[in-house]
Order: structure tokens, then C-alpha cells, then sequence
């Protein structure tokens, strides 16, 4: 029997157990970091760091079922025990019953609402902004029943259920949110997840405890503590000593180090994430004369640089670079011999140089310290390779995303999740069109064509497989030939972890300790 189906079989004679002899045998796991977001508000606080937390303390509507499929290419149901399609603009997710939040309060439909609402995402002025993109075209939410949401787009949207893995489908507790306030709920969240969160300092720690009523079964440590460690050397000696389970972000020049090291596994991951850059495309008060609002030296500088040869030489083999937006776990919408449009040519990129306004002016590229694995690396090549084709690049590295963000700045490092939703949709045109972070927030790089505006409307409004498809490569056409921004390679996390700690997270960045991911699953 698929464990799934058994999980959800056993769940009742779980709910029993729970608090029994099993909680006794409990480890207290402590998870060593490199950083934390400054809120645990499961939207607010999008973020790598942010991530290996949410999914402990909340449940989505619906799951990746990544415990049997490393890949989490099967959906299914988790806090939304059913959906169905009422019209093609309307679709009635149907809730599991009985899931208690951490304060003892049952889930219902208003709770459902609440989290999707346009007070809290995608209003005028939302609570919590950074959702908006995943609630693009949503234009109503409501409790038709105790267990019943309906949720209606401007649009048809045959993928909408797959929005429900992503930060729109955590589901939050309206009348705790409601009474505390936004900020404060980021400081000391509630869910219906296995943990229930006891401290949270954002320079330091998160603290949270097993919440034995947990509805989806035994939970299989009596406490999460993810510290913060900024050095891997520190974390690296915490983890042999004792002090730590799980150690995040290995670099990938010690790996052979770590896996000789007595009583300790490493895990290497291909996760759904791409380290990129953006330019600032912008000109601003603090920036008037921005030479990359030009085009030419925007593909001057994608030319310029060798992709491939800094891929190799850094990863030795663990990774690929990707054509934009040509990702693996699009499905149909994959071509494999796809190439970019801009490759790497320093004649071209030369030709491109002269074609420009550049006078030779110095960018800066601002860097979180040590966020990506093999990030600065790569940009010191990429720095000697521009200078040779005559452009001058400073690195300044920052000690977190908030520096980062400060204007001005020419380059700013990002990734881009592809967003799994069984189509390019959500990271071509959420991550970059009107109602997008690179668009709409303070640390902004550019404004869009009105072709890339009018493409990306034909591409969301599009049904059939092939009218989509046509529609998505040419919105790419489109995000190429503005070229905001550079696709690196995509992303390897490793972990080093406690040999004898049974866990395995899947192909995520996402760190989930419930039975599912611990214990082989069973």
C-alpha cells in the first residue's frame, strides 16, 4: 500500500498514541543554520531561510508528496481533503475536519478565507503583500459552508490547485491573527502544523515544541531548534560534537572533508531554484545616470560571461545552466535543446559594449554574504571576465538582505524558484510581471514592455496545451530581449546530518521533520 494511503489509514490510531511511549523516545533536534528572515509569517517571510521553518509550524491546503517521490511531482490532499471545478472560474475546495490549530481552535472555512482574503493578500493595501503574485486574478474567497471555500478567478485557471503548495495554500488562524496583528504574528505564529513554535529571536533562534494533537499523526521529535551559525567551520565542529543534527549550506569545496568524517552523512540536492542576478534597469534619484538602462550593455555583460566553463568548474557536474524560464519540472513545456538566446560570445559582447552609451562607470553588485552556496565564487570569475571585454564591476558584499536592498546598486543577487505548478506560469509571469517583487517592491530593477505586459496576459488566459505553450515561449522571446536579469545554474543544497538521524527532505530546501520525512516515512 502507497504510504500516503497508509499514512492517512493509521491517522486516528496515531491521534491515540500520541503523548505515549513513543514521545518519550524523543530527540530534541537542533538544526544549524545561516540565517533566519525576520518574520515567521509563512507569506511576509518568503525566503529560503524562512522555509526550513513554515512547513513545521503550518500546514498548506495542499502537499507535495515528496516523502515517496523525491521530485514531489504527485499532489495531494492535505488540510483541502478534496477540490473540485465548479464552472471554469470557480473552483470549492472541501477541508479536512477536525484539524486543531496549536491553541486547541478547530479549522474551519473562515480560517481558509481569511489566509486567501483580499485584506490579507490581494487587496489594495494587503496585510501581507508579498503574496499577491500567487493570488493573481483571484478576485473572490468565501466560506460557502463549515468545510467548504470557494475561490473565483477573473480567468479560467486550470492549474489553480497547484497555487496551493505555495505560500497562498498555508492556512493561518483568523482570530489570532486578527487580534495580534500582522507584525506580531510574524514574532510568534500559530498553525495546524507538527510543531508548535515557543521563541523566536531573529539574530538567534527559533524554538518550537511537538504539538501532540497534531492531526496528521505521531510527531517524531520532541522539539526543532534552528539555530542560527553563520561559519560552516562552526557549524562543522557543532555537528561532530554533538551539539547539532542537521548543519545546512555545506560548501561544495568541503564536501569530500565532510563525508569523511566518522558518524556524519551528507545529502546533496538538486533543488527547484535558480541563483540569479538582476540589473537594475532603473533611473532613480540616488542613480540618475544608470548606463544599464541600456539594453546593449545589458546583453554585453550576459555575453561576456562564460556560464558554463564557472558551472563546471565550481560544481564539477551537480548542476546544469539553464536556458530562462527552461526548467525540468515544467513537464510538456521542457526542451532540452532549447539554448539562450544570448550565449556566451566576447566578440558579440564586445560589439554590444560599442553599441552602448558605457563610459566605462564602475557597477556595483550587491551580495548577501555567503546565502548562495558558491555565489561569490562565481562572481569573481564573472568580474575578471567583464573586465577583459572593457566593463568595470565592483563587488560589495552584504551581511544580509536588508543591506542588500539599500540603494544604489546596479546588480542585486536573487534566485527564482520555478515555482512548481505543472507549467512555467507563476515564475515567468507572477515573479516578473505588474503584481511582482521586481516591480512593485522597494528594492524594485525594472519596468516591464507593454509587449511583455500584453504576452503575458495572452499567456495567462491561454487553455489548451498548445496555445500555452506558444504563448510562454514567447513571452520568454520577450523576457530575453529586455534582458533583466542572468540565470546562473540551478541550485545544490547539501546537508551534513547525524548519522544515525533517519531523515530525508526530498529535492527541497524545504527542512520538514514530520513522520512522513522522518523514520523512512513509515
Amino acid at each position: 500500500m502507497p504510504q500516503f494511503r497508509r499514512f492517512l489509514l493509521t491517522t486516528a490510531a496515531a491521534l491515540v498514541t500520541a503523548g505515549g511511549a513513543f514521545a518519550q523516545d524523543r530527540p530534541d533536534l537542533v538544526i544549524a543554520v545561516d540565517n533566519l528572515w525576520p518574520t515567521m509569517d509563512p507569506v511576509i517571510g518568503i525566503s529560503t531561510s524562512g522555509a526550513r521553518v513554515h512547513s513545521n509550524i503550518f500546514d498548506t491546503l495542499v502537499r507535495r508528496n515528496r516523502w515517496e517521490d523525491p521530485d514531489g511531482t504527485e499532489l495531494v490532499p492535505w488540510l483541502a481533503e478534496s477540490w473540485e471545478r465548479l464552472s471554469p472560474n470557480v473552483w470549492q475546495i472541501n477541508l479536512r475536519e477536525g484539524v486543531p490549530f496549536h491553541d486547541g481552535h478547530i479549522m474551519d472555512a473562515e480560517d481558509v478565507a481569511f489566509s486567501m482574503s483580499a485584506e490579507r493578500l490581494w487587496g489594495e493595501e494587503p496585510l501581507a503583500p508579498r503574496g499577491t503574485r500567487y493570488a493573481r486574478g483571484i478576485i473572490r474567497v468565501e466560506a460557502t459552508g463549515p468545510l467548504t471555500v470557494e475561490v473565483e478567478t477573473s480567468y479560467p485557471d486550470p492549474n489553480f490547485i497547484y497555487r496551493l503548495v505555495t505560500p497562498l495554500g498555508f492556512v493561518l488562524p483568523a482570530h489570532y491573527y486578527q487580534e495580534v496583528g500582522t507584525d506580531a504574528f510574524g514574532q510568534m505564529p500559530m498553525g495546524t502544523g507538527p510543531y508548535r513554535m515557543v521563541s523566536f529571536d531573529p539574530s538567534v533562534s527559533v524554538v518550537a515544541e511537538a504539538f501532540d494533537d497534531y492531526w496528521g499523526g505521531d510527531v517524531p521529535a520532541d522539539s526543532l531548534t534552528f539555530q542560527i551559525v553563520p561559519e560552516f567551520s562552526t557549524r562543522f565542529a557543532g555537528l561532530v560534537a554533538g551539539e547539532f543534527d542537521v548543519v545546512v549550506s555545506v560548501p561544495a569545496d568541503q564536501i569530500g572533508q565532510v563525508e569523511g568524517t566518522p558518524g556524519v552523512t551528507v545529502m546533496t540536492k538538486s533543488i527547484e531554484n535558480y541563483p540569479m542576478f538582476a540589473f537594475n534597469m532603473l533611473e532613480t534619484e540616488d542613480l540618475p545616470d544608470n548606463p544599464l538602462t541600456d539594453v546593449n550593455l545589458r546583453q554585453a555583460m550576459v555575453a561576456a560571461v562564460d556560464r558554463v566553463s564557472i558551472t563546471d568548474a565550481i560544481w564539477g557536474g551537480a548542476t546544469f545552466v539553464p536556458a530562462p524560464f527552461n526548467f525540468p519540472e515544467y513537464g510538456a513545456y521542457y526542451d532540452p535543446d532549447r539554448q539562450p538566446r544570448i550565449t556566451y560570445d566576447p566578440d558579440r559582447a564586445r560589439e554590444l559594449l560599442a553599441a552602448s552609451d558605457y563610459a566605462g562607470e564602475e557597477l556595483s553588485w550587491h551580495i548577501v554574504r555567503g546565502f548562495y552556496p558558491n555565489y561569490e565564487i562565481a562572481a569573481e570569475f564573472m568580474v575578471e571576465q567583464w573586465r577583459e571585454v572593457g566593463i568595470n564591476v565592483a563587488i560589495e558584499i552584504k551581511d544580509n538582505f536588508s543591506l542588500a536592498y539599500e540603494r544604489p546598486f546596479h546588480l542585486l543577487n536573487m534566485s527564482m524558484s520555478s515555482e512548481f505548478s505543472g507549467d512555467p506560469y507563476r515564475p515567468l509571469w507572477m515573479d516578473w510581471g505588474p503584481e511582482s517583487s521586481r516591480v512593485r517592491a522597494a528594492h524594485r530593477t525594472w519596468e516591464a514592455s507593454e509587449r511583455f505586459y500584453e504576452l503575458g496576459e495572452a499567456f495567462e488566459q491561454a487553455q489548451e496545451f498548445e496555445e500555452r505553450n506558444a504563448a510562454y515561449l514567447a513571452l520568454v522571446e520577450e523576457w530575453e530581449n529586455i534582458t533583466p536579469g542572468m540565470y546562473l545554474w540551478r541550485n545544490v543544497v547539501s546537508y551534513a546530518v547525524d548519522a544515525d538521524l533517519d531523515w530525508d527532505p526530498g529535492n527541497s530546501a524545504v527542512t520538514i521533520f514530520d513522520s512522513l520525512y522522518m523514520g523512512g516515512g513509515e
